[in-house]
């Protein structure tokens, strides 16, 4: 007689929110099943989490956590993803932070000719990975201002990537603690490179 598959059992996941805005553990990682809740450990103000970029909506949009209280547990509704987000308390405010679902990357999307992107600055954890979409109708290129944070999925250093018009770039993995990587893009249907098209993304930050 066959013995039924066993239901995976889900975890509760914390990240504890202190009171100068910041996150800890800074870049969380959860299964697919599991949720998330956060602590706000300020005795005094409400903590409001705000989630960023094309993962805005991946735990219901934003969340506002009451003094020395908790949120209710939250749920991702995509596997396989990485999300940011900021978070403030009171007059203070940090991020972006990450929680990455499973093993899949953080987008950045592309959104305009002069090559702005919906996460000028990002994180993921170290070994995390990102993805960039391209949401105009021309192609940009993506360089990168340093060598060995970021690889290809052969293992290769990557300083630039090429990204088709309306279409998904090859996933990159980052490498390294508290790693910092500047990028510019150049959209080719743009008459020139405005400063305005760049972006940072942290890797592994402590």
């Amino acid at each position: 007689m066959a013995t039924p598959k066993e239901a995976l059992t889900a975890a509760v996941q914390t990240i504890n929110i202190n009171s100068n805005g910041k996150a800890s553990p800074r870049n969380q990682s959860i299964g697919n099943q599991d949720t998330v809740t956060f602590q706000n450990n300020d005795p005094n103000d409400a903590a409001t989490v705000t989630f960023l970029g094309a993962g805005a909506n991946e735990f219901g949009g934003s969340v506002t956590i009451p003094a020395g209280g908790s949120s209710a547990p939250l749920t991702p509704t995509s596997s396989n993803l990485t999300v940011d987000y900021n978070v403030i308390v009171g007059s203070n405010g940090g991020g972006p932070f990450s929680i990455q679902v499973g093993t899949g990357p953080l987008e950045i999307d592309i959104v305009d000719l002069e090559g702005d992107t919906n996460l000028p600055t990002a994180e993921i954890p170290n070994n995390g990975s990102i993805v960039f979409g391209n949401k105009v109708g021309y192609t940009a290129t993506i360089q990168f201002n340093k060598a060995n944070v970021l690889f290809d999925g052969n293992g290769n250093s990557v300083t630039q990537q090429e990204v088709s018009a309306n279409s998904s770039g090859a996933v990159l993995t980052g490498r390294g603690t508290n790693q910092d990587v500047g990028y510019t893009i150049n959209v080719a249907g743009h008459p020139r490179k405005v400063e305005t098209g760049n972006g940072s993304i942290k890797v592994g930050s402590n």
